[in-house]
């Protein structure tokens, strides 16, 4: 049996579920620079490059649990540091910038036809901002933030959740994703997944499953 094309994946979906950081706009720098900054105020700023990497894509109460276990004497709850997190991210959110080509890609899909989901383990007022910023919202169905759920990527519940929305089948779903737990988190779901280079290397997105790779929006044309 022949193992459908990355052309003909897309021309079946009848619905694409969007990761926001790292797919649509360009922000992970500035989620580290946002970490950095809230560490110096619990203690010392971190700078172990590993630990920042391990970051990238885990939901909020992620990275708050184990800024928890790495300050134990800060006096600040999980919310707080969630809260603050938050803060610091939007006063340098001016630096973000869009994904080339993610506009022009999200502009084309919607106009043929297929439905769109948001599917971000950012908060909402995060995803709030990125959307006022960039107009987005024109472009999707369902926005499902990490508000929204009890149990973030890798856990299929977010990407359960945004087909569910969308009233569509999981197996009638892209999913476009960059981090190593957004991909397993949609292959998890059921669905097929794009990986977006950029984030991670592309041997440890085929790891976690990624049915295919791309390097840009260019591809998906």
């Amino acid at each position: 049996m022949n193992t459908p094309s990355l052309s003909d994946t897309l021309a079946d979906a009848r619905g694409i579920l969007f990761d926001m950081d790292g797919v649509l706009i360009d922000s992970e720098p500035i989620h580290e620079k946002a970490i950095i900054a809230l560490t110096a105020e619990l203690g010392d700023a971190l700078d172990d490059e590993a630990i920042l990497y391990s970051f990238k894509g885990a939901p909020e109460k992620s990275m708050a649990a184990r800024l928890l276990e790495m300050y134990p004497g800060q006096k600040r709850t999980a919310e707080e540091i969630i809260r603050r997190k938050i803060e610091l991210f939007a006063e340098i959110f001016h630096h973000v910038t869009l994904v080339d080509g993610a506009m022009e890609f999200l502009a084309k899909s919607h106009a043929a036809g297929r439905r769109h989901g948001l599917t971000t383990s950012a908060s909402r007022a995060t995803q709030g901002q990125a959307f006022d910023t960039f107009g987005f919202g024109k472009y999707f169905d369902t926005i499902v933030t990490g508000e929204d759920i009890t149990r973030g990527k890798p856990d299929p519940e977010p990407y359960l959740l945004t087909a569910e929305r969308l009233g569509l089948e999981t197996r009638d779903c892209i999913v476009i994703e960059d981090s190593i737990n957004g991909v397993l988190s949609g292959k998890a779901a059921g669905c097929r997944v794009v990986a977006i280079t950029g984030t991670f290397p592309v041997e440890q997105l085929l790891r976690a499953g990624a049915d295919f790779i791309i390097h840009g929006f260019d591809e998906l044309s």
